[in-house]
């Protein structure tokens, strides 16, 4: 029954994709970011089955049975539902007792301003209004807000960019389909929502370059806040750069992205000292605490995708020098000779296409191209400093693939739109030669 329901509410959305333009890319035949859709569908039900068969259940399933235990607390105890769905005085007895069966409600290991495990256990008890229960259709709503991510960012990448030649869309598929963002944000699991709410962040920025309007800014303001519910460390690793381009929105690009360098470097700077003076906010500190706690669980849980941690100290100096290693780390694993499960491997290729396409953009003309572009320089400060905090923290091969999937799907569609944008160039100019001779 719940296949068939969540097929019903797959080909419901499938009609929206058909009926409404701002659910496609621009330029796109409808049938194929539906058929996309439908993939996303089964590779997240096929998720959830690789979850229940390799680790028991997993969080995918964590979220979805604490979603069904705090929808019955609006039945039995409405008053407390609303509590805790907003978040007000949780720590009164009644309150306390039914967060307290919540077991994914705290899984970051951080403190409660990481909110990113309550607001997906939230989510999840909304769609219970419409899924009756079944975890297919919360499959099926999630991979849609992923779906929905990767069209707002095809907006601020892929705008009015089609491929004109068989390279060129060869290259757009491989950018739909690269595997961080293709898998992991399909499922019932943070990372679609984290995609939607980046994917925002980066539009709203976008239609500001265009046309600055007062709605702009309330809608920026308000997806801001609800990113604090999200990932805070991926919000603050974007607003530096974000904050460059609105200053200078109108501006030339250069002028842009001169900003978000020196922005960055001005963040940057800041975080790294601040640790001095207060010690709740040393960053190489807090990297190295979080590095040593996940190496220690995944012994503990004998991780067989563990592997050797980036050496360094909890220091200023020693995480400037390790900070270019530790984004290749993040960005490298796993490799080919760690393939020890066939899951891996698709891991394992695309950091290699990624590769290709940054060669391929150097060689047509330099990568002129790429780093005149505000947004593509923007993406690849936000890969390299969340592929950094990935590179530091997490020597989990199975962790590693998953949490830098916002970092490799920026790299992708970044790299992949000047390189359509190249290889589109070269075939007019090699028609006008046919044409002229």
């Amino acid at each position: 029954m719940g296949i068939m329901l969540a097929l019903f509410y797959a080909l419901i959305l499938a009609y929206c994709i058909y009926r409404f333009d701002v659910l496609k890319p621009k330029h796109m035949p409808w049938e194929i970011p539906a058929v996309y859709f439908f993939a996303k569908c089964v590779v997240g039900i096929g998720l959830g089955i690789f979850y229940l068969k390799y680790y028991g259940a997993g969080d995918t399933y964590g979220y979805f049975s604490d979603s069904g235990h705090l929808f019955s607390v609006l039945f039995n105890e409405p008053k407390q539902f609303f509590k805790i769905m907003l978040g007000y005085h949780l720590e009164s007895p009644d309150t306390a007792r039914n967060v307290a069966s919540l077991h994914m409600w705290v899984d970051s290991g951080f403190d409660e301003y990481y909110n990113d495990a309550k607001t997906l256990v939230k989510l999840n008890t909304l769609f219970r209004f419409v899924s009756f229960g079944y975890y297919e259709v919360h499959v099926v709503l999630m991979a849609f807000m992923g779906y929905l991510g990767l069209v707002l960012l095809c907006s601020v990448f892929l705008d009015d960019l089609i491929p004109n030649n068989k390279l060129g869309w060869i290259v757009l598929l491989l950018v739909f389909t690269i595997p961080s963002h293709f898998i992991w944000s399909s499922g019932l699991m943070k990372e679609p929502l984290i995609v939607f709410v980046f994917a925002l962040l980066m539009y709203i920025t976008y239609l500001s370059t265009q046309q600055m309007r007062v709605r702009y800014i309330i809608y920026f303001l308000a997806i801001v806040l609800l990113f604090c519910f999200v990932k805070i460390y991926l919000l603050l690793i974007m607003l530096p750069g974000i904050l460059g381009i609105y200053l200078f929105r109108f501006k030339n690009p250069i002028r842009q992205i001169t900003f978000i360098i020196l922005f960055y470097a001005i963040a940057v700077s800041l975080v790294l000292f601040l640790g001095n003076y207060y010690p709740a906010f040393d960053l190489p500190a807090l990297m190295f605490g979080k590095q040593l706690n996940t190496y220690r669980f995944a012994v503990f849980m004998n991780a067989g995708s563990l592997v050797q941690p980036i050496s360094f100290a909890p220091t200023v100096a020693s995480f400037i020098k390790h900070f270019p290693e530790a984004s290749w780390y993040a960005f490298f694993h796993p490799t080919f000779s760690e393939l020890k499960e066939w899951w891996f491997f698709p891991f394992s290729v695309e950091s290699w296409i990624i590769i290709l396409f940054f060669a391929m953009n150097i060689i047509f003309d330099k990568g002129k191209t790429y780093f005149t572009s505000s947004f593509c320089v923007l993406s690849f400060f936000i890969a390299v400093m969340l592929l950094a905090l990935v590179g530091f923290t997490n020597p989990v091969l199975g962790n590693i693939v998953r949490y830098r999937m916002i970092a490799m799907l920026v790299l992708i569609l970044s790299s992949g739109s000047s390189l359509i944008k190249l290889l589109n160039q070269k075939y007019t100019n090699q028609t006008k030669e046919k044409i002229e001779l």
